[in-house]
């Protein structure tokens, strides 16, 4: 062949992604890549540069060239399909970031398209890609994108399903731990799903028992988490964090639940700690910016916003903390940033939360409400709670201010702060001693019964 398809897999691992492209339209355009005479040859070319494309995230022209490939496919005569298929390593990557330079897998070449689309964020499209991928067909990277794009598509049930899958090839998907004790999956489920790997003599070894035990306490973390069981989730990550010191993850997690309870001190401390051992990390970034608003604290606030910009400046995380440093300077730049933060990941949550919370401050209550009903959707905690409670009352709402407040004392039955909503609620009506029902006054009593020690003499 005029033009070697082993040179560009080398650009490409190389990071060289320009002269990749470039070698690629030489490649595409050689007559020995003819589509009438070769058309098999013509798609896999198509393939590589369709993958030196994605790397070089020009995604639309990276969808069209793969999209040719698969045309060019079509026409291959079934006998050298299948040919080309029983040629194919079974651990071969499905990855866009992968450079297969051997017959071309529809399959693949379809995924690939999908994580286009996703890098878009057009789910519509990519979930469209991908059911046109048979279930057997699908290896882990399928299930997982799919379990993703199911979820933001609000499919409930197959997102589940597609989760599950992932945990069935490998336990250590941690992202399919985390989104199926959100999506209400408890600690037994989970659990069950994980392959067992005996020995030949037929018992497990100790290094699988001893990693498991650490994986199921992190399962136990997640699912407390999701059921708003902000200690036992804090416990559970504090002592994952004795055994694996200076773990970023756990150091993150642990800071965003301390942030949400009101631990604002402890939350500072193990963001800074995080920072401290890798100065490049984005994630849960904004919740440190309001951290450090709460504090007053502009000074280490704008040094965070100018980092985070020169990390990455596509990530939500950077726009909300610009949201957060703009708040006393614009209101309404502010509010624009926050907007992007949710344009660019419609989950992110902290996105919804800071929006509201300047709606709410600008007096436009009723936006304010919709922002934190869909922080609220995404995963509830108190801060929406606390939002949609303060959002009403600013409407004169009282009734539904009530029923949110004991949505989040049903919630969060051991949380002080959703036992003081239903109390801002009543405290708000002029006439509220006398509307108390007896529900929440056994709810306060109960409450401070068990956690503050004090019982009343009825």
């Amino acid at each position: 062949m005029d033009v070697p398809k082993e040179q560009i897999a080398i650009l490409l691992e190389h990071g060289l992604y320009s002269s990749a492209q470039m070698l690629g339209c030489f490649l595409v355009s050689s007559p020995a890549a003819n589509a009438e005479t070769t058309p098999h040859l013509k798609a896999e070319s198509l393939v590589l540069l369709g993958d030196a494309l994605f790397r070089d995230r020009d995604y639309r022209r990276a969808i069209h060239t793969y999209k040719q490939a698969l045309q060019y496919y079509k026409i291959i005569p079934k006998q050298s399909q299948t040919t080309s298929r029983s040629s194919l390593p079974s651990n071969r990557s499905s990855s866009p970031n992968s450079f297969n330079i051997s017959a071309i897998n529809e399959n693949e070449v379809k995924f690939k398209v999908a994580s286009c689309h996703c890098a878009l964020s057009e789910n519509r499209a990519a979930l469209a890609e991908m059911e046109g991928i048979p279930g057997k067909a699908r290896n882990l990277q399928m299930h997982l994108l799919m379990g993703k794009l199911y979820r933001n598509s609000r499919h409930i049930r197959p997102a589940i399903a597609c989760y599950k899958e992932c945990l069935r090839h490998c336990p250590y998907v941690l992202d399919a731990i985390t989104a199926l004790a959100e999506l209400g999956a408890t600690f037994k489920d989970i659990i069950s799903l994980f392959p067992q790997t005996p020995m030949r003599s037929g018992k497990a070894s100790f290094d699988h028992f001893d990693s498991s035990r650490w994986l199921q306490r992190y399962v136990e973390a997640q699912c407390c988490i999701a059921s708003n069981d902000y200690k036992g989730g804090l416990e559970l990550f504090s002592d994952l964090l004795q055994r694996f010191p200076n773990n970023i993850h756990l150091l993150l997690e642990i800071a965003k639940i301390e942030a949400i309870i009101g631990k604002n001190d402890e939350a500072i401390m193990n963001f800074e700690k995080a920072r401290s051992i890798d100065p490049y990390i984005v994630t849960y970034m904004d919740e440190y910016a309001m951290l450090l608003k709460t504090k007053s604290d502009y000074l280490k606030l704008n040094k965070l916003a100018h980092d985070l910009l020169s990390i990455d400046p596509t990530k939500p995380e950077v726009f909300v903390t610009l949201s957060v440093l703009w708040e006393r300077k614009d209101e309404r730049g502010a509010l624009s940033y926050a907007d992007k933060s949710i344009r660019i990941d419609e989950r992110h949550i902290p996105g919804y939360i800071m929006k509201g919370n300047l709606l709410l401050t600008a007096k436009r209550a009723e936006a304010a409400v919709i922002a934190f009903r869909g922080a609220q959707e995404l995963r509830p905690d108190i801060r929406s709670y606390q939002g949609l409670v303060h959002s009403y009352l600013s409407l004169s709402k009282t009734k539904e201010a009530l029923y949110a407040a004991r949505e989040a004392m049903k919630a969060m039955p051991q949380s002080a702060k959703a036992l003081k909503l239903v109390g801002d609620v009543h405290a708000s009506n002029s006439s509220g001693r006398e509307k108390v029902s007896v529900e929440d006054l056994f709810r306060q009593k109960s409450f401070m019964s068990q956690h503050l020690g004090w019982n009343p003499v009825t």
